[in-house]
């Protein structure tokens, strides 16, 4: 049976992905909150992989930390190393409102995003 955390973080990092799709496709939404969407939602994803190989979730917004913890037990991650940039979008753009963002590819992050969900997922499975 699936670690019950990894599955919460899971649902979280879904319904955080959902959300930024929403925003992209109405539109008018400020980088800045589309940007700590996505964040969340990888953010979430990584952890519950982090739980769904046994460990135990660190206390960090960091996703380049994160992915190291997954490297670091074996796996790959070479196909989600665009995220890294998300870090960003945690805490910077939430308490700085003079921070000056240059709109990223938001559908290839998206892309990568849903694709980081479904690899967690089949870890999962």
């Amino acid at each position: 049976m699936a670690d019950p955390d990894a599955l919460r973080y899971l649902r979280i990092a879904q319904a955080d992905l959902e959300e930024a799709q929403r925003m992209l496709a109405l539109s008018g939404f400020r980088d800045s909150s589309i940007g700590f969407r996505l964040q969340q939602a990888c953010e979430k994803a990584l952890k519950g992989w982090i739980h769904a190989k046994g460990g135990q979730a660190p206390f960090t917004h960091d996703l380049v930390a994160l992915m190291d913890w997954l490297e670091e037990s074996g796996s790959n991650m070479s196909a989600f190393e665009t995220i890294a940039a998300l870090s960003f979008f945690a805490v910077q753009t939430r308490y700085d409102d003079s921070v000056e963002i240059n709109s990223p590819d938001w559908q290839l992050l998206v892309q990568i995003t849903s694709s980081l969900l479904e690899n967690v997922q089949h870890e999962l499975a």
